[in-house]
C-alpha cells in the first residue's frame, strides 16, 4: 500500500526587483506535496499578483534534506545543498498581472519529509533600486509582452474572457476585441497557455491575427472561456483567417489562423463572471450522479467484484474536493508486469502534480494471474465500466472530460479503450502502445496524443504508426500535419470538430518521451 501523504503550505509573498518605479511587481508561490517510501512530488503554482507584466521569473525553495531530484517539468531546476532553485523557460516566462503559472519536480527523500518553504522578502519602494531578498530574485524587465487598452471602460466589467492560444514561433501576437473594440494584446509562448481579460462591453468576441512573418507564423486558438462557458474554436464558422480551398478565409471551423484574420466567437452582453475561467480548473460540464452529495469514497485501495472476480483499483481524490464541482476523471494504465502502485508512485505519469487538484486520478491493477491488460473475454472493458459507474454515483465527475494514459501495456489498454469506449472517454494519451489490447471498435472519433520511440525494440515503431493512422481515419483527418510544440510533435489537420490526433514520434526507446507529462496534460487540458 503506498501512503500518500498531501501536505499544504500558505502562499508566501516574493517581489521583485522593479525596472519602472510606478509599477508594483510581486508574485505569490504556493506549492503542494505527495510522498510515498523514499520519494516525493511537489507542484508549485507561481501568481504574477502585481499590476504590471513581467518578463523572467525565479523562486528558491529550501529543504531540510538533500533535495534529490530526479525528474522536473514546466521549469529549469538547478539544486545547491538543500536548496531548489527554479526558473521559468521560453514559454512561460512572461506572466500578465493575475497570471499564474505551474511547474513541478519529483525526487527521493531519506525520510522525515518535510514540504519545501519559499524564501521570503518585502518589496522594495517604488525609489528603490535594490532587493532586500538574495534568494528570490526575479530577471529584470524592461517591457511587457502583454498591452491593455488605454480606455479604462475595456479592462473593466462584467465579462470575464479567456483564451487559450499558442504560437508556432513564439512571435506572433493576438488582439481580443469585443463589439468591434480592441480589449487586450498578447504575444504568445510556442506553448499553450491562457490569456484573460475582462470588459464591459457587449458584441461579438473576436481573436484576432496580424501574420507579420507570412509563412513561419501561425496561430493555434483552442477555445475560449466565457464567463465560465467554453466556445471551442473548431466549433465557429467565421474564421478569415484559417487557410483553405486555397484562400484565406476559406478554412472555416479551425483553430488555426494563418493569415490576417479572426475567429468569431459570437456575442457576448453582460453575463456575472464565472470564478471558474482557467483551463486547469475543475469543470463546468455535465456532473455524476454523485454531485451535490458527500464523497462516498474515499482515497486508497479499492476492491470490487466484477463477474465474480475480485480486482482492484486505489483511487485519489484532490484534498479539497467539491461536492458540487465536477472534476476531470484520469485513468492511468500501468505497464507489463506493473501494478497501481507504481503508477501511483510515478504521480500517475507525472500528471497529478500538474492537475492543481483539478481531476480524480484512478490506478487500476491487472486481473490475478495476468501480466497485464489482455482483456480476456472483455473482462478488463467491464472491470472499467464497474469502476464507472462506481465512481460516477459516488463522486463527482465530469462526464464530458474522461481520460486514458498509459505507457506501454498501458499505451494498449488506451487504444483499446479509445476504440470501444470513445462514447465515454474525451481523450488518450497512450505511449510506445499498439493495438494489441483485444476491443470492440465503436467506430467513433477519438481525441488521441500519441507517442513512441523511433528505436522502441519491444513495442516496435510501425506498431504505433498502425494505431495512429487508425485514429487518424476514425477522426477523419487529412494526411496534412503541422509541427506543434513539443518538438517533434505534429498535429493532423481537418480532424473531426473537438478529436485532434497528435503525433510525436521521438528518438528513444520503449519508453516515455521527457515531455510526456507536460504535453499530456496540456493536451487533456484542451478539453
Amino acid at each position: 500500500m503506498i501512503n500518500l501523504r498531501r501536505c499544504m503550505f500558505a502562499s508566501a509573498m516574493l517581489f521583485l526587483l522593479p525596472m519602472i518605479t510606478h509599477n508594483v511587481y510581486a508574485l505569490t508561490c504556493s506549492a503542494n506535496a505527495d510522498t510515498w517510501n523514499n520519494g516525493y512530488v511537489v507542484n508549485v503554482t507561481v501568481t504574477n499578483d502585481g499590476n504590471s507584466a513581467i518578463n523572467g521569473w525565479q523562486l528558491a525553495l529550501n529543504f531540510n534534506q538533500s533535495p534529490g531530484v530526479t525528474n522536473s517539468w514546466n521549469a529549469a531546476i538547478s539544486t545547491s545543498g538543500n536548496t531548489v532553485t527554479a526558473t521559468n523557460v521560453s514559454w512561460n516566462g512572461n506572466l500578465a498581472a493575475g497570471q499564474s503559472v505551474s511547474f513541478g519536480f519529483q525526487g527521493t527523500h531519506s525520510g522525515n519529509f518535510v514540504l519545501p518553504t519559499c524564501s521570503t522578502g518585502s518589496g522594495p519602494t517604488p525609489s528603490s533600486a535594490s532587493s532586500s531578498s538574495s534568494s528570490i530574485s526575479i530577471p529584470s524587465s524592461s517591457s511587457s509582452s502583454v498591452s491593455s487598452s488605454s480606455s479604462s471602460s475595456v479592462g473593466v466589467g462584467n465579462n470575464s474572457i479567456t483564451v487559450r492560444a499558442s504560437g508556432t514561433t513564439g512571435t506572433e501576437s493576438i488582439t481580443l476585441r469585443v463589439g468591434g473594440t480592441a480589449v487586450q494584446s498578447w504575444t504568445l509562448s510556442t506553448f499553450m497557455m491562457d490569456y484573460s481579460a475582462t470588459t464591459n462591453l457587449s458584441g461579438d468576441i473576436h481573436v484576432v491575427f496580424t501574420n507579420d512573418n507570412d509563412g513561419e507564423a501561425d496561430v493555434q486558438v483552442d477555445y475560449i472561456i466565457v464567463n465560465g462557458g467554453t466556445r471551442q474554436a473548431e466549433d465557429q464558422s467565421e474564421n478569415t483567417g484559417a487557410w483553405g480551398n486555397n484562400q484565406c478565409g476559406g478554412g472555416s471551423n479551425s483553430e488555426w489562423l494563418h493569415c490576417n484574420g479572426y475567429i468569431n466567437f459570437g456575442s457576448v452582453s453582460g453575463e456575472p463572471t464565472s470564478s471558474s475561467s482557467s483551463s486547469s480548473s475543475v469543470g463546468n460540464g455535465s456532473g455524476s450522479a454523485g454531485c451535490g452529495s458527500g464523497a462516498r469514497l474515499s482515497n486508497g485501495r479499492r476492491t470490487i467484484n466484477v463477474g465474480g472476480l475480485n480486482r482492484e483499483y486505489v483511487l485519489d481524490i484532490p484534498s479539497n474536493y467539491n461536492m458540487n464541482n465536477p472534476y476531470r476523471l484520469v485513468f492511468g494504465w500501468h505497464w507489463r508486469g506493473g501494478s497501481a502502485n507504481d503508477v501511483v508512485g510515478q504521480g500517475y505519469y507525472g500528471l497529478k502534480a500538474l492537475s492543481n487538484n483539478s481531476a480524480i486520478f484512478v490506478a487500476p491493477d491487472r486481473a490475478p494471474g495476468t501480466d497485464g491488460w489482455t482483456n480476456t473475454n472483455g473482462r478488463d472493458m467491464a472491470f472499467l465500466r464497474a469502476m464507472l459507474d462506481e465512481l460516477k454515483y459516488s463522486l463527482c465527475i465530469d462526464e464530458d472530460r474522461i481520460f486514458s494514459a498509459g505507457w506501454s501495456y498501458g499505451g494498449m489498454m488506451s487504444f483499446a479503450v479509445g476504440r470501444e469506449m470513445a462514447d465515454t472517454f474525451r481523450a488518450i494519451a497512450p505511449a510506445s502502445g499498439a493495438l494489441w489490447t483485444p476491443y470492440t471498435d465503436s467506430g467513433l472519433p477519438m481525441a488521441a496524443w500519441i507517442s513512441h520511440g523511433t528505436s522502441d525494440n519491444v513495442v516496435g515503431h510501425n506498431a504505433g504508426v498502425e494505431a495512429r493512422n487508425l485514429f487518424v481515419s476514425a477522426n477523419s483527418c487529412s494526411n496534412t500535419t503541422v509541427p506543434i510544440q513539443p518538438s517533434p510533435c505534429v498535429e493532423y489537420q481537418g480532424c473531426a470538430a473537438g478529436h485532434p490526433v497528435v503525433w510525436c514520434s521521438f528518438n528513444g526507446g520503449h519508453s516515455t518521451p521527457s515531455f510526456y507529462s507536460s504535453a499530456v496534460w496540456s493536451f487533456f487540458s484542451r478539453f
